[in-house]
């Protein structure tokens, strides 16, 4: 058993006494085992794993409720096993509809001061560069799957000028989720701050699975490998380059996945259409029935069968009829109630088909309760934005000492867009309502919102000497006929 111990890392506040007890004089095995104590509840992934992944669902493996039949030569007619990914779809419907358009940050209290407004491009430019827009959708989709996400923020040093001055570092993010096998161990104090936040994974290592365990406190990275049952230190307690005062990212969790009480639903529709599937497939082959005697025996010819009968008798297939309608109504009523429940709309393409071409008011009114869910499950993520601003306020200090008296004088206001499918022509209209009737863009603005010219410069001054010419054959005309 390895023996390694650390000593108590110094904090200037009372709130890290829980973390200060953990790390001193304890073995490496005893400081993993404390900060690996979760003060929240969340469900464990390999449970809800095996609702979000069709292939893992009980249908597939379930033997008793779907026997397979034996013949009596031996073979084995397999039964029938339909799953569906509807936990899995309802995520994506639910990460769509959150983040499809994305996020905006608006700037408060820069009015009238340039510097304020170069730090509110430079953090504008630090998401951008980041890729903020599609970490948003990896984030959604982890955190309404799995229930829990944690975002670090770290600065590379590669001298650039993405964020409009001179900086010796690029900053970048990257998100752990049990989605990715990364099971995360937050820790927070009596007030509800989070004081350690850390995280366990395997990688594999010349052919050999090696476990990491890695911790974040406010001023000191460590992080742990083990080996033959036994831990030990990969690295010393390592300052975090960026002294922030905090921990370098924002964390954020829910009680139950967007998908909690509806997999009841999901399971019933899959195992009407397996045991439905069954009794087609056992009454496709034709069944011939034969009324009266049969004399001799049947005569078969390339192109016909005959049979010889008895006294009036008769030869005819029997078709067979399945009650279709009773079966549609019920995968149709589940499937109505999932959704339902799920405040999501099912917009598959044999529903939106059907509802033409509709207006964009009807458009809202129909995403209404879509648009709810997204409002009620907004509030989490805002929070969680806010921090991860906040850290990144605190790089952008360091990373640009000039600017460190201003940079929390920004307010930034994070909203999000539910979506919904733009109708251009009812926006523009409404714009030019609300103008007087006046234009909303110049012809030069609408040149390039069309996007087909190369050169929209070139092409408006080609437009204007064009119409010069025009305008002089007119008059041209109008002399000739003067005359």
């Amino acid at each position: 058993m390895l023996k390694q111990r650390y000593e108590a890392v110094p904090y200037n506040y009372t709130a890290m006494d829980e973390i200060t007890e953990i790390f001193n004089t304890r073995t490496v095995s005893d400081i993993i085992s404390g900060l690996k104590n979760k003060s929240i509840n969340v469900p464990e992934w390999s449970k809800l794993l095996k609702d979000y992944e069709p292939s893992k669902h009980k249908i597939v493996d379930d033997k008793i409720g779907r026997k397979d039949k034996t013949r009596s030569d031996g073979s084995v007619d397999p039964a029938s096993r339909i799953y569906l990914g509807l936990e899995r779809l309802l995520v994506k419907r639910v990460t769509e509809f959150a983040f499809a358009i994305p996020v905006r940050r608006i700037y408060h209290n820069t009015e009238d001061n340039e510097t304020r407004q170069k730090i509110a491009k430079a953090i504008e430019a630090i998401y951008k560069y980041a890729r903020i827009d599609s970490e948003n959708t990896k984030r959604g989709n982890a955190y309404f799957a799995s229930c829990e996400i944690f975002t670090i923020w770290y600065a590379v040093k590669k001298p650039n000028t993405l964020y409009g001055f001179k900086s010796e570092y690029k900053l970048k993010c990257k998100t752990y989720s049990p989605m990715d096998g990364v099971d995360l161990y937050p820790l927070f104090d009596e007030l509800g701050d989070m004081i350690a936040m850390s995280f366990e994974y395997k990688k594999k290592i010349n052919n050999k699975e090696v476990t990491f365990f890695e911790t974040y406190t406010a001023n000191k990275h460590y992080k742990w490998k083990q080996e033959n049952g036994d831990w030990e230190s990969v690295i010393a307690p390592e300052k975090i380059a960026f002294h922030l005062g905090k921990i370098p990212g924002a964390y954020t969790f829910r009680p139950e996945p967007v998908y909690y009480g509806l997999s009841h639903i999901r399971e019933e529709i899959e195992y009407t259409l397996s045991r439905n599937s069954d009794v087609i497939a056992y009454n496709s082959a034709p069944v011939l029935k034969v009324t009266g005697e049969l004399v001799g025996e049947e005569d078969k010819g390339e192109t016909r069968r005959l049979f010889r009968l008895k006294n009036g008798g008769d030869v005819a297939y029997v078709s067979w009829t399945q009650a279709i309608e009773a079966l549609k109504y019920h995968v149709e009523t589940l499937l109505k109630l999932f959704f339902m429940q799920a405040q999501m709309p099912d917009l598959s393409f044999e529903n939106m088909k059907s509802l033409g071409n509709i207006g964009f008011d009807a458009r809202q009114m129909m995403l209404s309760d879509a648009h709810l869910k997204i409002g009620d499950e907004s509030g989490a993520w805002i929070e969680f934005f806010e921090r991860e601003c906040n850290v990144i306020k605190e790089f952008l200090k360091m990373m640009n000492t000039e600017w460190k008296s201003e940079i929390d004088n920004i307010e930034v206001e994070h909203v999000i867009t539910p979506f919904i499918q733009n109708d251009e022509d009812a926006l523009i209209n409404r714009c030019i309502k609300g103008n007087g009737g006046k234009a909303i863009f110049s012809q030069l603005e609408s040149i390039r919102i069309a996007g087909y010219s190369n050169d929209p410069e070139e092409t408006l001054k080609q437009i204007q000497e064009e119409d010069k010419a025009t305008q002089q054959t007119r008059v041209n005309s109008l002399f000739e006929g003067a005359e």
